[in-house]
């Protein structure tokens, strides 16, 4: 009786543990991001955009937030996903035509999941905070993924797994693209589920598998409604699916195949959502394997082209989006460029390189090696897609955006490099001063804005910045597009200070998780 009472104590305290830790990440999740969250009150018109809120630190400061805004609007007002022409003239100039009707290039997926919180917040004139709220709790949920895979899967202590948490959510300018309504939470919070759900899938039998397999599935088919790469993003999460549901043993006549069916009979979970899928675009764009970036483009009536001005279908394929005569540029500009490069606004980052040399031998050790080659090619499958794109720098943005899916796997691999034994107080204070810096940059963008131009761009400006020194212009000037700052704070002290008073709280809990410790063996 005793023993039982004592097995089922030290069962139960990990357990409570983590449940602490998963708590301490929800609340930190959503009150930092809270506070950076753009938007202001009202329900928005076609005829309140033409009031400035396409402006830099306005919520609908660049046309992928207008994009999909849009067809939320339309879906709620009308129950039709095409747009009217006031409504495309707001999503110009990322707008198409098909049969005569209007349609943003944005894959529709992220309209139909903030939908149900536009419904919600335009009861209260919230409609447009509402919407960039879902990004916050898509985020949330990444995050504490991020934890469990970091903790479970490549057995990193606690502490290691919160300070990864930490890095990618507040160090890195993922931050900036989760309190607006863009597609990259929705992408993270697929790739990490379907990461963990297919490694629990590997372990898992009975009622169990079946669940795991199911979400695998479930995430594919989701994440390619959001955006269209992520069917070759997400692919080698489908490979290492694929290897855990057939296993091969060599017999001394022959060999011996084993098929776990979970995996199999869930694709009809695939099926029905690409079918769904399919539909939509069989419905609204005239054929189901036409995709709404390959529309053509509109023209409105004020534009400087010649009214009705389009540009035709055929010139525009998925493929022509990509070259690999790019890459090396692409990968330049994504990885070191002080234009979009991620080791220049968060070189934090840098360590990821250490830490995966390192978790190569442990994860030999731990028989973690399938996970290990899953997480570095969702990485470099990332970089090599983007830096083969014609728009490696994502437009005008903050940062390298399209490298945010990267960013929550290379975290991990940050805390792999803390974690590591020799050496460790040096390793935690160096990765304590790069995530000063990291967050503080990350923190620049979340406050103020991401409608940054390229160098190229900037240089025929009359203000000649184009990284975060132009948004530090934003801080000093209090031009902020924070919802709780402009609306309860704005007038009574200044955006620096609102700045300062979460940096320092971001910079005390990474020094908490760092160097604060009840005792040496302490996780």
């Amino acid at each position: 009786r005793v023993n039982e009472e004592y097995l089922i104590a030290r069962i139960q305290q990990p357990m409570k543990k983590e449940l602490i830790i998963i708590g301490v990440i929800l609340l930190l999740g959503l009150s930092l991001y809270s506070l950076t969250l753009r938007g202001e009150f009202g329900n928005p018109g076609p005829g309140d955009f033409k009031n400035n809120l396409d402006q830099a630190a306005r919520p609908f400061e660049l046309s992928p937030e207008r994009g999909r805004y849009v067809h939320i609007v339309n879906l709620a007002e009308r129950g039709k996903y095409d747009l009217s022409q006031e409504w495309a003239e707001v999503a110009y100039p990322d707008v198409g035509i098909s049969n005569g009707k209007y349609y943003s290039y944005f894959a529709p997926g992220t309209s139909y999941f903030a939908l149900p919180f536009y419904l919600l917040g335009a009861k209260f004139n919230l409609a447009q905070v509402a919407v960039f709220f879902a990004e916050i709790l898509v985020s949330i949920i990444s995050l504490v993924f991020i934890y469990k895979i970091a903790k479970n899967v490549f057995s990193l202590t606690a502490r290691a797994s919160l300070f990864s948490v930490l890095v990618f959510a507040f160090a890195s300018t993922a931050w900036s693209y989760s309190v607006t309504l863009y597609q990259h939470a929705f992408t993270v919070l697929f790739m990490t589920t379907a990461f963990y759900a297919a490694w629990k899938f590997a372990k898992e039998s009975g009622w169990r598998a079946w669940l795991y397999a199911s979400w695998v599935w479930v995430a594919y088919a989701l994440s390619i409604t959001v955006d269209y790469p992520n069917v070759i993003l997400m692919l080698p999460i489908m490979v290492y699916f694929a290897y855990s549901t057939f296993s091969v043993k060599k017999l001394e006549e022959g060999f011996s195949l084993t098929i776990k069916w979970a995996a199999v009979a869930t694709f009809l979970v695939f099926a029905l959502i690409t079918g769904l899928h399919f539909w939509h675009n069989a419905h609204y764009y005239g054929n189901w394997s036409k995709l709404s970036g390959t529309l053509e483009g509109y023209r409105p009536e004020n534009s400087l082209t010649a009214p009705g001005e389009q540009i035709k279908a055929h010139e525009k394929t998925v493929t022509g989006f990509f070259s690999e005569e790019d890459i090396p540029r692409g990968f330049y500009i994504l990885l070191f460029s002080d234009e979009r490069g991620l080791f220049f606004f968060s070189p934090i980052f840098i360590l990821a390189i250490w830490g995966i040399w390192a978790c190569s031998k442990k994860a030999r050790e731990l028989g973690r090696s399938a996970e290990y080659i899953l997480a570095v090619a969702l990485i470099l499958t990332n970089l090599a897609l983007y830096s083969s794109w014609g728009d490696p720098w994502g437009g005008w943005a903050y940062g390298p955006r399209y490298l945010i899916p990267s960013t929550a796997f290379l975290a991990i691999f940050v805390g792999v490099f803390i974690s590591d034994a020799r050496h460790q107080g040096i390793k935690k204070f160096l990765a304590f001063l790069l995530f000063l810096y990291s967050s503080a940059v990350a923190l620049l963008g979340a406050l103020t804005t991401n409608a940054v131009p390229t160098k190229g761009e900037a240089l025929l400006l009359p203000i000649k910045k184009y990284n975060f020194l132009k948004n530090i212009d934003f801080i000093r000037d209090d031009h902020s597009g924070s919802f709780i700052y402009n609306t309860y704070l704005a007038g009574k002290i200044s955006l620096f200070e609102y700045y300062l008073a979460i940096y320092i709280v971001v910079a005390l809990v990474a020094a908490v998780v760092l160097f604060v410790s009840r005792n040496k063996n302490h996780g």
